[in-house]
């Protein structure tokens, strides 16, 4: 909720800018890429003697690629949502918080997270919004109604 002196509030956090928040992604993006590669090796050793032609290959990793999907989907919202950090956050030293200053929790960080699609959707212009914008906030951030600040 807002309150009258809304904007000097905001002011007293020290909000981060892209380049933390951008090299935050990039550092979580490696640990799901590596889960991932992990996941995909195992998969690969386990499918190795089973003579899978093409199309049942195929059938087989369209499930592990959802489960990929939502285990890297659950990352950020489950950490964001109830640390406010994911591990790429805590070791550039930012956090999400939401617009009362406190933790943001499961749904808000949800909302976020689908609201990175539609940042990333216009040529990544919502992403980048955040460095013209007053409040450092791309558009997931304006979405969910949070802020992303230095610890």
């Amino acid at each position: 909720m807002r309150t009258d002196n809304y904007e000097e509030e905001l002011l007293s956090f020290n909000l981060a800018g892209l380049n933390s928040r951008a090299l935050a992604f990039l550092i979580d993006l490696v640990i799901i890429a590596i889960i991932s590669l992990l996941a995909f090796g195992a998969a690969i050793y386990l499918l190795q003697d089973t003579n899978l032609d093409a199309f049942g290959l195929k059938r087989v990793s369209m499930p592990i690629y959802l489960l990929l999907f939502f285990l890297a989907s659950s990352y950020f919202v489950i950490l964001n949502g109830y640390g406010g950090k994911t591990v790429g956050k805590m070791l550039m030293g930012i956090r999400i918080i939401s617009e009362e200053g406190g933790s943001i929790g499961f749904w808000q960080s949800f909302v976020r997270w689908i609201g990175y699609y539609i940042s990333g959707s216009f040529l990544f212009l919502g992403f980048v919004w955040s460095i013209f914008d007053r409040s450092s906030q791309s558009w997931h951030d304006k979405i969910a109604g949070t802020y992303v600040v230095k610890e």
